[in-house]
């Protein structure tokens, strides 16, 4: 039997720029531009498509490509139930393992395990943008605010958890370092990082607090995509970390 080639094709939601998602091996749709078309392209150079997207519970672009209606056939649409910084992550892994020798199965799997065994949190001082995507309770962005206050969600079974844990701004990076700690519980980790508009200095501070806590294999940094941005609020990070 011929073997064929598999190719992984993800969208901005992944946090990754056409420049990096080359050099991970990974095909960036346009979700400006009819989808349709774009698979047909694609599809001229690979057999078959992994297609990855984040949970269809907090973003748009898995139903938009579903309804769509690409070859299905030769399209493997996958809702990863992952957000940003863990789409990004499970598209570059399955890449990685594709580019190792392994069928489309078994990269199916390891994405699975990822979103198992990996956790995701989100940390966000724009309270009233959850507000508007029914996140927080109607007021609860005032009083939050207005006590200087983060919210900090983590991702569960494609969904964030609510109401989200209040975090004074002194505190933001050392409780998401210390939950991905004890998530994790010393085994060897991958860490992906996507930040919006926030200081250079809280940029530092969140990898030194990872390196400091996580026994790191590879970490990256990477910055927020526009439509997770109107999620989230500019002033965001997500953080996805999973065990290797």
């Amino acid at each position: 039997m011929d073997l064929e080639l598999v190719g992984v094709v993800t969208d901005p939601g992944s946090g990754l720029t056409p420049r990096s998602a080359r050099r991970a091996g990974v095909e960036l749709l346009d979700p400006e531009a009819e989808l349709v078309p774009q698979y047909r392209d694609l599809l001229r150079r690979y057999d078959r498509l992994i297609s990855l997207h984040a949970s269809s519970r907090i973003c748009p672009m898995y139903r938009r490509v579903r309804e769509a209606g690409p070859d299905p056939a030769r399209v493997r649409l996958v809702d990863t139930g992952l957000g940003s910084a863990g789409l990004g992550a499970a598209a570059k892994r399955a890449a990685e393992l594709l580019r190792q020798g392994a069928g489309e199965g078994e990269a199916v799997l390891e994405i699975e395990r990822l979103r198992k065994e990996g956790r995701f949190l989100l940390a966000t001082y724009d309270l009233s943008r959850l507000v508007e995507n029914r996140l927080l309770p109607p007021m609860g962005d005032r009083f939050g605010q207005a006590l200087g206050l983060w919210a900090l969600l983590t991702l569960e079974r494609g969904a964030f958890r609510v109401p989200p844990l209040p975090v004074p701004r002194a505190r933001v990076i050392p409780t998401l370092a210390g939950m991905l700690g004890r998530r994790l519980g010393g085994r060897r980790a991958r860490v992906r990082l996507v930040v919006g508009d926030l200081p250079e200095a809280l940029k530092e501070e969140a990898k030194r607090a990872l390196a400091g806590i996580l026994d790191l294999e590879r970490a990256t940094l990477a910055p927020m995509d526009p439509l997770a941005r109107g999620q989230v609020g500019d002033h965001a990070m997500a953080v996805f970390a999973y065990p290797v």
